[in-house]
């Protein structure tokens, strides 16, 4: 029997890899929801072809899945060894500061650029910054709901649930921790048809009783949970590592499946008025949000565990990326859609089959100018979720942990209420 403490479990180093490949994967994504078609999101360019769905839909089932998955697996790594009044002070300063300084002054540009497109704001972008901040007068009445009135969270959601997940996994910690469950994990874990069933029954129970936003939130806890769960088994890795040739068949079956069902089905809108068609395509959906993310890690545990400069390099960047990059591929297509002049050399970037290309070059481009210029100063360092810049942990000052959660106080509290 392999030991499933997380003690036992040598780093790993696929992990970091992950963090960076599902921050481009969401990068990437979420410039592809500015311009795809019939898809909401805070401002729109769309592409006169539905291609582009079909390319999104090989990350959509599970991009968030990958995110939460290896949170889960972080936090139980770092939960080893502290307390628990401990862990929930760090925990909660690390992802509520970021998150708070995401909501002030980053996520604003996003409501700007919706307002503009829609009609319902008449100010440049100064004097809505004016408004916003200072007198809303009625320009928000239609954009009051949020964390705060008009200040929302947008992207930054998954920072909110994060914090709240936590918390509850750090209330079950003691449970979550006994020998009894370990036991069950691991034997779970030992056997990749267990393993499937334990994922997918919650996922389909979601998918089948819930709604909304439910969906989004109950899915994003129970990942969460699997990852605290088996991330630091190393039965876990070693299933998914030998069964990774079935893995990834099993998952390109299901991308496959889930293109044609796309094109046949849901295009068509076939399954609206067919009971037997509409099951069909929730089963191919649900195999899409699980084969693939399992054939992943599997193949970052089997190719990519060990150490690399470059990852190594880029893994502080990553939680200041995913606060920053929303904000960014808005801004980059409000003002190559509306700012440039009509007759320009370049008002062709307007026509968004050049445009999407073009913020695939930009964004990351200022988000990389944007990461190294809050990296100079400790005090932005600490804001985008980065260490000091002598890479020593700021939570570790009880004076830096005492100010940060004062500071994000009254957003804990609008959080809990």
């Amino acid at each position: 029997m392999v030991e499933s403490h997380s003690a036992s479990m040598p780093r790993l180093h696929c992990l970091d890899w992950l963090r960076v490949f599902a921050i481009g994967v969401l990068v990437v994504y979420h410039i592809g929801m500015v311009y795809v078609p019939d898809w909401g999101y805070h401002f729109k360019n769309p592409l006169n072809s539905d291609l582009i769905q079909s390319f999104m839909l090989l990350t959509s089932p599970w991009r968030m899945g990958l995110l939460w998955l290896i949170s889960g697996m972080a936090f139980v790594h770092m939960c080893h060894g502290k307390s628990l009044f401990g862990l929930a002070l760090k925990r909660s300063n690390q992802i509520l500061l970021p998150l708070l300084i995401g909501v002030l002054f980053v996520v604003p540009f996003q409501l700007f650029a919706q307002m503009k497109q829609a009609g319902d704001m008449p100010l440049d972008f100064i004097d809505f910054a004016y408004a916003f901040y200072i007198r809303p007068q009625d320009y928000f009445v239609q954009y009051s709901s949020g964390i705060w009135p008009r200040f929302d969270v947008n992207h930054l959601w998954f920072l909110r649930s994060l914090w709240r997940y936590s918390m509850v996994i750090l209330i079950l910690s003691p449970f979550l921790k006994s020998a009894f469950v370990k036991k069950v994990c691991s034997l779970i874990a030992s056997n990749i048809v267990y393993l499937v069933l334990v994922i997918a029954i919650p996922i389909a129970v979601i998918e089948t009783f819930l709604e909304g936003e439910d969906v989004r939130e109950s899915y994003g806890l129970t990942m969460l949970l699997i990852g605290y769960c088996f991330g630091m088994q190393a039965a876990f890795w070693q299933s998914l590592s030998r069964h990774l040739v079935s893995m990834c068949i099993l998952s390109l079956v299901a991308i496959l499946g889930l293109q044609i069902g796309f094109v046949l089905i849901w295009q068509n809108e076939l399954h609206q008025a067919n009971q037997a068609l509409a099951l069909i395509i929730e089963t191919i959906y649900l195999a899409n949000k699980i084969l693939p993310l399992l054939a992943i890690l599997g193949l970052s545990y089997r190719f990519l565990n060990h150490p690399n400069t470059l990852i190594r390099a880029l893994n502080p960047y990553v939680f200041g990326l995913y606060v920053l990059h929303q904000s960014v591929i808005i801004f980059v297509a409000y003002v190559a859609t509306t700012c440039l002049p009509t007759k320009s050399p370049v008002s062709f970037i307007q026509a968004a089959e050049y445009q999407i290309w073009i913020n695939m070059l930009v964004t990351p481009l200022i988000c990389a100018a944007l990461l190294l210029a809050i990296a100079r100063f400790n005090i932005l360092r600490i804001c985008f979720g980065m260490r000091w810049k002598n890479k020593a942990d700021p939570y570790q000052s009880g004076l830096t942990n005492t100010i940060v959660f004062l500071v994000c106080l009254p957003l804990m509290i609008a959080l809990v209420i």
